[in-house]
Order: structure tokens, then sequence, then C-alpha cells
């Protein structure tokens, strides 16, 4: 659930410190803002999306051995 907040005048918001708290954002930062089917989403504008994807699915692999992943595919194909 989230958190009530009030539009200023200028339309500015203030991100509750409950929610700061959990994310890290600092002041003067940017962030992305995005309407999806009419709800406003705030994101934390990344500097860098290949750090952010970097180690993405690396759980996938957890307890298997990607060359004999590799080897049994490639038998399959035959």
């Amino acid at each position: 659930m989230g958190v009530k907040v009030k539009v200023g005048p200028k339309y500015q918001v203030v991100i509750p410190q409950s929610i700061r708290n959990k994310i890290p954002l600092l002041p003067k930062e940017e962030v992305l803002v995005e309407e999806i089917n009419g709800a406003i989403i705030i994101l934390p504008h990344m500097k860098s999306f290949t750090e952010f994807m970097f180690g993405l699915g690396k759980d996938a692999w957890r307890g298997i051995n990607p060359k004999s992943y590799i080897k049994k595919e490639r038998a399959n194909w035959k």
C-alpha cells in the first residue's frame, strides 16, 4: 500500500522518508517519471544500465555446471 502525499502548487511531491530509506536516492539526483495505465511511476535514474543489469540472472546457473549443460543440450541437437 502506498503513502498518501499532497501535490504542491507547482505539481511537486515529497517522497516520504519511509520510502526514501528503502531506495538508494540522494538529493538532486535525477529520477524517471512514467505514466503507465493512468498511474504515475517514479523510478531512480540509472547512471549506467550496464551496471544495473550486471549480475542479473546469476542465480539461474546456481548448482548447474555450464559445460555439462551445454554438452547435454548439444547432444539433443542430433
